[in-house]
């Protein structure tokens, strides 16, 4: 029976809540509290190679780098006001007012939105856990005067749900009344449409909730370690199954002995038939919402002869760009595509650029997607779709329009700042020398986030600059900066959504053309200061930091507005409106690495962020509530180029991961941040440390991810390879010496079913999954030879042939041997 619930409206809650405030003489003000506390030092897990052969610790061979500062991360939000009304409900509870405290306890449960609280300022939670626990702990008497309102509250939203497996008015049920008496029974239900859905980990997450939350369950607690007992044997944790199994056996209650059993003797099965890594040419980077990067297997013997590319396509790596320079665009393939015909492509400005990529040793930054049977390429001012299974005909599609590439903010200011140190012949003596500087080789071998693209549920997404046309030839140049520039990364840009087939734009955010907020003035008049403004539906500033996501039927991405990072999921079917954000953090004053693009992760229940401000992230994809945050050390080397002219005292250059990714295996959430040198893995429901290990345990570092595959996690770098086992804590089992000979690596590798692929020098060597003998084994290597000069790019599988992606070309291998010429497409003819 429906309990009737009494209503109160929003003017006299607010009145009440301003009443309890002034009886008790408190003040509202908001205050933001900077965490700027020593972060607890956590003692790392010890990386052990191969059989106990060999034992690396936390010091890196030589030490730290000159000048190498360990580091407070991003400033998190908390709310001052929630926690005051947090201390107010409490004198109501010693007072034994539970009514009173109750309603300040429910108001923090409803509005605490991405407010945090930590109690060892290294992991932070939502405040609903804070209230939760409370609650938890109320005597029999607070708990049922809490359950008077909460309990009609809850059920007027299931019974306005559209059945009892409604999953939203399940979660809002369990999300802001837990503690009512349908919250056992709706986690429990949400649980079993988890499992439904594979999704071990949020069904855990359920049910551990119920046992170790809810104070007095009037579900099974038989069923409900059961049901725990199947997730944990499914994520492999073979010790926490048979607990929960000896926990379902003694629990109250009737015993159910044929299921008990059945469970039992599921467990081995269910953990050694956990589903292998399946692999697909890349809708984003590293492949799929997981990041497990792994790429269609090659035929065999694929790098059997010498290679040479039978198809390449190219565009002028210039300066600056107008319409004209794109008017046309250049495929070769047949002869056309080999030796001294390629090589009469290559201009001056190419060939100086392909001299700085191998003696700075860099990496072009672009990649390519794929979507059934479509490959996409971004040139330096747009995208381009072909078949890429009849490359001999013309491209699929090209946008209508061109962008500018944008530099970020942080990047525009060192460019000032270099130019006066070159002037005064200091910036070799000071180091940094090497890195990217002028617009194209920024564009082409610096800023990943610009490059980012990914296709979801055939919608591909990409991030553009600043759109032109024919009728602005020239663009104005956007690289200035200012002397009183802040060192931010902060950045403009935007995510714009083309069908993937016909390459019709569909969206783009910010709104190019601003939308009026509703009840603006049409004339463009300033409205009313006392008039009540509502914030428009539609993302209306920022930059983006990475592709987006999906998760059911939102996208999600990361923006950065100013330095400060939240996460934004938006409806794909209403333009990019706004379903909800989540803010994240805001830059610390010791800076940020500011071409890493942030590759969000989703699985299962779950949305992972690592945004490079010493701080990861795990949200509720469907609402953005954040889950908890989670601290690590940074390690970043003083910034004496901004120390010169008087900026930021405190700003770090990072050399971390090339980008910021978390990977989720199982209960591990495994973190990869461009202010650290360090893989640290966290339990995805505690934040607890389980293991931790260095990019360069023995002396070569890795700094980039390749994938994850058969429960081994693979980077590489410009020398060697690593493989971690994730089921084994992060012990190394392949890989860490120097592997070529002196060679190194001048783009990014691919992982396979079949092998890793490299390209080092001139040549791509394939590299087995496993070794015996611990040292990585070359299964075989295949001299390639470009014809343009250009060293070896990023390796891409589409399970037929090897694509590379070059700083400014890009490249289809084949044999050595010249193919017959199809005439319909080459000659060196323009598109």
């Amino acid at each position: 029976m429906m309990i009737p619930r009494k209503f109160v409206s929003p003017v006299t809650w607010v009145l009440l809540i301003a009443l309890a405030l002034c009886c008790q003489s408190l003040t509202a003000q908001v205050v933001i509290r900077k965490m700027q506390q020593e972060p607890q030092r956590v003692v790392p897990a010890q990386v052990l190679r191969g059989g106990g052969r060999f034992l690396v610790d936390d010091m890196r061979p030589g030490g730290k780098q000159e000048g190498e500062q360990e580091t407070v991360g991003a400033t998190l939000k908390t709310d001052p006001d929630l926690e005051q009304w947090l201390e107010l409900a409490d004198r109501y509870q010693q007072d034994g007012n539970y009514q009173a405290a109750c309603r300040f306890w429910q108001a923090v449960l409803e509005r605490s939105g991405d407010a945090l609280f930590s109690d060892d300022e290294q992991t932070y939670f939502s405040l609903v856990h804070r209230v939760e626990n409370i609650l938890a702990g109320l005597p029999p008497a607070g708990l049922q005067a809490y359950r008077v309102k909460a309990d009609a509250s809850a059920k007027e939203i299931l019974a306005a749900a559209g059945g009892e497996f409604d999953s939203q008015a399940l979660s809002q049920v369990v999300r802001q009344y837990f503690l009512s008496s349908l919250g056992d029974e709706s986690a429990l239900t949400l649980s079993t449409m988890a499992m439904d859905r594979h999704d071990f980990v949020g069904a855990y997450r359920l049910l551990r909730k119920i046992v170790e939350s809810y104070p007095d369950p009037t579900v099974s607690l038989h069923e409900v370690y059961l049901k725990m007992a199947l997730c944990e044997a499914f994520l492999g944790d073979v010790q926490g199954a048979n607990q929960s199994l000896a926990n379902a056996e003694s629990a109250e209650g009737e015993v159910d002995r044929r299921r008990l059993e059945l469970v039992k003797s599921s467990i081995g099965k269910l953990t050694r038939a956990m589903p292998g890594t399946t692999s697909s040419a890349p809708g984003l980077p590293l492949g799929s919402t997981r990041r497990y990067g792994v790429m269609p297997a090659l035929p065999a013997g694929a790098l059997a002869d010498e290679m040479q590319p039978v198809w390449q396509f190219y565009f002028d790596p210039v300066e600056s760009y107008n319409w004209a320079d794109f008017k046309d665009v250049t495929v070769l393939d047949g002869r056309d595509a080999l030796g001294a015909a390629a090589a009469g492509t290559v201009t001056s400005t190419e060939k100086e650029l392909n001299k700085s990529w191998r003696s700075k040793g860099w990496r072009p930054t672009g990649q390519l997607v794929f979507d059934d049977d479509r490959v996409y390429f971004k040139t330096a001012v747009d995208l381009i779709s072909w078949d890429a299974r009849n490359l001999s005909e013309d491209f699929s599609w090209r946008p209508v329009w061109r962008n500018a590439f944008e530099i970020d903010d942080y990047s525009k200011l060192v460019i000032m700042f270099r130019r006066n140190w070159n002037r005064a012949g200091r910036l070799r003596q000071q180091g940094g020398s090497d890195a990217p500087f002028s617009t194209r080789e920024i564009q082409l071998f610096g800023d990943r986030v610009a490059a980012q693209m990914s296709v979801l549920d055939g919608v591909l997404y990409t991030i553009e600059g600043e759109p032109f046309d024919d009728r602005l030839q020239n663009l104005p140049s956007r690289q200035q900066s200012h002397w009183n520039t802040s060192a931010r990364r902060s950045r403009s840009n935007y995510l714009t959504a083309y069908d993937a087939k016909s390459g019709v734009v569909l969206w783009s955010l910010p709104n190019r053309e601003q939308e009026a907020a509703p009840g603006a003035n049409d004339e463009g008049q300033v409205p009313d200061p006392d008039e009540e403004l509502i914030e428009s539906p539609y993302l209306q500033s920022g930059g983006f930091m990475g592709a987006p996501v999906n998760y059911r039927n939102l996208v999600i991405a990361p923006v950065n507005q100013g330095g400060a990072i939240s996460v934004y999921a938006f409806d794909a079917n209403q333009k990019g409106k706004t379903v909800w954000k989540s803010f994240l953090c805001d830059e610390p004053e010791t800076g940020a690495a500011p071409w890493s693009p942030i590759n969000l992760s989703v699985d299962g229940s779950d949305l992972f962020v690592s945004c490079g401000l010493g701080v990861v992230f795990v949200l509720d994809p469907s609402t953005g509530m954040i889950r908890f945050a989670k601290r690590y050390d940074r390690q970043g080397i003083e910034n004496k180029l901004l120390r010169q002219y008087g900026r930021n005292m405190n700003q770090l250059s990072f050399e971390g991961w090339s980008s910021d990714t978390v990977i989720p295996y199982g209960q591990q959430m495994i973190c990869f941040s461009s202010d650290t040198k360090t893989i640290e893995s966290f339990n995805r429901n505690t934040g607890q440390l389980i293991w931790r290990s260095e990019m360069n345990p023995l002396g070569s570092s890795v700094d980039y991810l390749l994938g994850v595959h058969n429960d081994i996690l693979y980077a590489a770098g410009r020398e060697t390879v690593i493989g971690y086992d994730l089921q084994g804590e992060g012990r190394m089992v392949l890989g860490g010496e120097p592997l070529f000979g002196g060679e190194k690596s001048f783009g990014r590798g691919m992982l396979t079913a079949d092998g890793i692929y490299l390209p080092v020098g001139n040549k791509i060597v394939q590299i087995g999954l496993t070794s015996s003998t611990e040292r990585p084994q070359i299964i075989q290597e295949s001299q390639v030879d470009l014809g343009t000069g250009a060293p070896l790019g990023n390796l891409y599988s589409d399970g037929e042939k090897i694509w590379v992606h070059g700083a400014n070309r890009l490249y289809v291998l084949g044999k050595a041997e010249v193919p017959e010429v199809d005439g319909s497409v080459g000659s060196g003819e323009s598109q």
